[in-house]
């Protein structure tokens, strides 16, 4: 993970191998699912900083620069051959003119995407959050891709495929979405292999009191970096459902303050989870912050968020999960979001 400017905070970068029979080259690899020739450009400044943090480091063996995808077009194949950025992608695609290799192979032309949006990750996780935590709403599409920070066309493809499964209804061809099961949807979300947070990073805290958890969520905000608490720290007093859970927190940027403050050490108990939410699917609009909840310790995330993180919990995670799925189904207003 490397820090970026803007909303997301971070991006993932990949350092891998590419063997052939002659030779054998280390590649560092930065993937977008359908990138754009502006994305291309984004990509190779960014792989050229990691190389040089690298370089600083003391890794003196050569990196070359890839961008990886699902589909490149033709055109981002084009920029990236002048702009010497490799390209690979799931239609057979390699394209790399640097260093000791030159291998020009562009994928089947017929080779298709999959259409079949998936609800649980990416831009569309970022639309089914907006609808969980706002459950007695009915959302026109334009107010759903605008609240979840996407595309009109993309929030239509999300929605009637959530339609289609009776996780959401409409009243006309004309008229907004709202949740039909919000439980169930919920339950889909927080079970899909999909649905989990990009990463997570596991440590020991000593103290995990409330008082302790609040004073390191203040240091954290007087260094401009935001807190929201989620598994046990996630639960009001009366909420408090299973014994054994971790305690954890989304924390943007740097843990560093936050983790000083709370006195975070890498080592067993894990009983402090930090999460780092997939930048396309958890930061910006309709993110982890999405119906953040106040609590005693500071911000939380909302129970919607809260289920799905505790379903990836040790032991009876997915136990722990229904019990929240049950205290978000009771907070639900009355005749709304439950079949």
């Amino acid at each position: 993970m490397v820090p970026r400017r803007g909303r997301g905070g971070e991006s993932t970068i990949d350092i891998g191998t590419l063997k052939t029979p002659g030779v054998a080259v280390a590649l560092l690899v930065a993937y977008r699912s359908a990138p754009t020739p502006h994305d291309a450009l984004k990509v190779k400044a960014l792989l050229a900083g990691v190389a040089e943090q690298l370089r600083l480091r003391g890794r003196t063996a050569p990196l070359l620069p890839v961008l990886a995808a699902d589909v490149a077009s033709r055109s981002v194949v084009e920029l990236c051959t002048r702009e010497g950025l490799g390209v690979l992608d799931r239609t057979g695609t390699v394209v790399l003119h640097q260093g000791p290799l030159f291998v020009h192979v562009v994928g089947a032309s017929g080779a298709r995407r999959d259409k079949r949006v998936s609800l649980f990750s990416g831009r569309a996780r970022r639309v089914v959050r907006t609808l969980l935590v706002h459950p007695g709403q009915r959302f026109p599409v334009k107010a759903i891709a605008d609240a979840a920070g996407v595309s009109f066309a993309f929030a239509y493809r999300v929605l009637g495929r959530l339609e289609s499964e009776s996780y959401v209804e409409r009243p006309s061809p004309r008229g907004g979405y709202a949740t039909r099961d919000a439980s169930a949807l919920l339950r889909a979300w927080a079970t899909s292999p999909e649905g989990a947070s990009a990463s997570i990073a596991r440590f020991y805290a000593p103290n995990t009191r409330p008082e302790a958890l609040a004073r390191a969520a203040a240091k954290a905000r007087e260094a401009g970096v935001r807190v929201h608490f989620t598994l046990a720290s996630g639960l009001r007093p009366e909420e408090v459902i299973v014994a054994g859970l971790p305690h954890g927190a989304y924390v943007s940027g740097d843990i560093g303050v936050f983790g000083e403050a709370l006195g975070l050490e890498d080592t067993t108990p894990h009983n402090f989870w930090v999460f780092r939410g997939d930048p396309r699917a958890d930061l910006g609009p309709g993110g982890v912050e999405e119906g953040a909840r106040e609590l005693d310790v500071g911000s939380g995330v909302s129970l919607a968020q809260l289920a799905v993180d505790v379903a990836s919990g040790p032991a009876r995670g997915l136990d722990a999960m229904e019990r929240v799925v049950d205290v978000f189904t009771k907070q639900l207003p009355l005749g709304v979001g439950v079949v």
